[in-house]
């Protein structure tokens, strides 16, 4: 039986966004599950755009999403380079190849030709063939054009035919391959054009299966073309189906298509990330959602992969007035954090998470997040034994890691004081400090454990006081808190419990010159 050998091809002209991503998941994926090889290759062919620093971006990407690769940069392997920029001989020997069997050709028509007869086209209102102009030029003539320098691509002279993609997602799709017309395989700049050096790399890289996103769909019929011309066995297909805002629209800059790693900063597992990806598409046998990476290598099959679009939930949508201003790539991660979708799938799986894992394993994530957090030094070590007790009592409540420190920061508060002026005020205005008195009383002499029992205490001053939201809450915040925002009170009020509780009142009371005995 034929090993399975899948492959990531990303070019490095940006960070690796989730769509990204999710395409080499599905390869990783699939190649567990089969028990073959997957492969990492950099196509770096468009000079222009390819950069070193998003080359090392990728690789810190997948890196970080713990998807190893078998084959490819860094690792090495028995059919590299795994750069394509380093493999331009070997393209240059495959064409050499195909112009002497007269299946491609060198064109030598000019951009400003070639635009032209574009516009022509569009003026028409016909879609644009290259007319094949060069296709049947003499060998004097062209010897004539390379002794002038003259610069040319090389294009690939595309045979008349129904070419049928059988495709393992979206199922049979034809194209008519006149359509098409004769297609640059080669540029001026001698680089091979993606559809070109793709199909050398996967034929010689021995790539069985390539799977990606449906956009390369319409590719695949000219790739398919150049395997046949070469005589090299054809892969198998499986382009998976576009990845949709909550608006329904294809991501983008302001539609969440952001850097993988900005939910790794956001205080996301890359556990919980690849689970969240590889259900974008795909469903498990069982319809199990919440699975371990043992469970997902090992029932993945790209065949139950849905063509429908599937939603990334992760972002909230965007109001009209956001819909030009929101750049999600130049957000802060705390500017990015404000867009997140509370009740969105990733947050579902990383509470789940969360509460699952090994409190010391947690201790030791959560120690990048404690670098600027106001507690003593001692305190941000991931082993120390208070901080775990004091995350084991906070992880509950938390979607991502980001989300710790504040928690932590309250239960090592002893002098507190007002953040400003307005605090004061929220206890000081109208029936504040009436409000205050009561719920002080309420807390110091009732047995309140749980959020939903403080939640009930502060309705109860809402009764008896005839006050309800902002001048019911805010002044109870500022009376514990010192701040006029922050940390949901209810589940707050319960981590630090009722002794906490009185003191911070009887603190911040004195301050302002109220008694509340």
């Amino acid at each position: 039986m034929t090993e399975v050998r899948t492959r990531f091809a990303p070019s490095p002209s940006g960070f690796l966004h989730v769509g990204g991503a999710r395409t080499a998941l599905f390869n990783y994926l699939y190649a567990k599950a089969k028990k073959g090889k997957f492969l990492l290759r950099i196509e770096d062919t468009d000079q222009d755009r390819s950069t070193e620093a998003s080359f090392k971006i990728i690789l810190e990407s997948l890196k970080w999403l713990g998807m190893e690769w078998d084959e490819g940069p860094g690792v090495g392997g028995p059919n590299g380079p795994y750069t394509q920029s380093e493999r331009i001989h070997i393209y240059k020997e495959y064409t050499d190849k195909l112009i002497q069997e007269k299946k491609a050709y060198r064109c030598f028509c000019t951009a400003e030709e070639l635009e032209g007869k574009k516009k022509q086209a569009d003026a028409m209102g016909i879609p644009y063939i290259y007319d094949g102009k060069c296709s049947d030029l003499s060998d004097a003539e062209i010897g004539s054009q390379l002794e002038k320098k003259i610069p040319f691509t090389v294009r690939f002279k595309t045979p008349h035919k129904i070419v049928i993609v059988d495709d393992m997602i979206q199922g049979k799709v034809k194209f008519e391959s006149k359509l098409i017309g004769d297609f640059i395989i080669v540029k001026s700049d001698g680089f091979p054009s993606y559809n070109y050096a793709v199909v050398i790399d996967d034929a010689l890289m021995k790539i069985t299966h390539v799977i990606r996103g449906v956009g390369h769909l319409s590719n695949t019929p000219r790739q398919i073309l150049i395997f046949e011309a070469f005589g090299f066995p054809l892969p198998r297909f499986a382009h998976a189906s576009e990845i949709v805002g909550t608006d329904g629209k294809k991501l983008s800059k302001r539609a969440g298509a952001t850097s993988v790693l900005a939910f790794r900063d956001l205080g996301y597992s890359s556990e919980t990330m690849r689970n969240y990806m590889a259900l974008l598409g795909w469903t498990s046998p069982d319809g199990k959602e919440y699975m371990s990476d043992e469970e997902l290598c090992s029932v993945f099959d790209v065949e139950r992969c849905s063509k429908s679009p599937a939603t990334f939930d992760v972002f909230k949508k965007l109001k009209e007035e956001e819909k030009e201003s929101v750049d999600f790539n130049k957000l802060t991660i705390l500017g990015l954090a404000e867009y997140l979708n509370p009740k969105s799938k990733l947050n579902w799986m990383s509470n789940k998470y969360i509460r699952d894992t090994k409190i010391e394993t947690l201790g030791k994530a959560l120690e990048p997040f404690l670098k600027d957090c106001q507690i003593p030094e001692a305190f941000k070590s991931g082993e120390n034994p208070q901080l775990l007790s004091i995350l084991d009592s906070v992880r509950v409540y938390l979607d991502r890691l980001i989300q710790a420190p504040p928690y932590i920061e309250e239960f090592f508060l002893e002098n507190l004081s007002f953040e400003n002026d307005e605090a004061k005020q929220l206890v000081l205005e109208g029936k504040g400090k009436e409000v205050v008195a009561e719920f002080y009383r309420i807390v110091k002499e009732s047995s309140l454990t749980t959020p939903d029992a403080y939640k009930e205490s502060m309705a109860k001053v809402g009764e008896i006081m005839g006050e309800k939201g902002r001048t019911l809450f805010m002044p109870i915040r500022a009376i514990t808190t010192g701040k006029s925002h922050g940390l949901e009170l209810p589940i707050l009020f319960s981590l630090l419990g009722q002794e906490k509780m009185v003191k911070r009142m009887e603190q911040l009371a004195g301050i302002l010159g109220i008694s509340f005995r």
